[in-house]
């Protein structure tokens, strides 16, 4: 993986990213852009954020703290950027 780059992965997750949340939203792929907000623009309830990370935990093989990393994520972007973080640490 060290190969990829920050920008082929941040790609590669975000599509993923897209067809994870399109399960817990009626919002269209098309309008699920970075700086959609998770639960104002997303509709994403307390309980979808839950169990969207442990479906990203299945996806990606990372791990999610949902308490500490959900806290400071608010859009889509944010969520994208830090799995991507995770993926090229790990």
């Amino acid at each position: 993986m060290s190969e990829m780059t920050v920008e082929k992965i941040g790609t590669d997750v975000e599509r993923t990213l897209i067809r994870i949340i399109k399960n817990y939203t009626d919002i269209k792929e098309g309008e699920i852009t970075r700086s959609a907000h998770l639960r104002e623009e997303l509709g994403l309830s307390s309980f979808d954020i839950i169990a969207l990370s442990a479906e990203i935990e299945e996806s990606f093989s990372v791990g999610i703290d949902n308490m500490d990393v959900f806290a400071d994520i608010e859009t889509f972007g944010d969520l994208a950027d830090v799995i991507a973080a995770n993926l090229k640490t790990s």
